[in-house]
């Protein structure tokens, strides 16, 4: 589930980078109602093209982990796009109430 979400933010940096034109792009992460969320937004162009291999890919990526992506993207921006994926808040072994010390 790591390198999934990794490789999805990645991708979505990416595009970023390679169509938006924007001079900032920022990145949100927090852990709710025990999924990751991802939100990634630019203030550039927009007029992202959902149907892109890109963003395809980063909805392959997602799937196996029963995993979404929201693409916001009007033209003339700004493009937000948000990933998220079900998960556990904490592993036995990072968790305080483990009972370890």
């Amino acid at each position: 589930m790591e390198s999934a979400g990794y490789f999805a933010v990645a991708e979505l940096l990416a595009n970023a980078a390679k169509h938006s034109g924007a001079p900032e792009v920022r990145i949100h992460l927090s852990h709710t109602d025990g999924a990751l969320r991802v939100t990634v937004t630019d203030d550039g162009r927009g007029g992202a093209d959902p149907g892109g291999s890109g963003l395809q890919g980063v909805r392959r990526r997602l799937d196996p982990f029963d995993g979404t992506l929201v693409l916001h993207s009007p033209r003339g921006g700004p493009t937000t796009a948000t990933l998220e994926i079900p998960c556990a808040s904490s592993s036995p072994k990072t968790s305080s109430s483990s009972g370890t010390d």
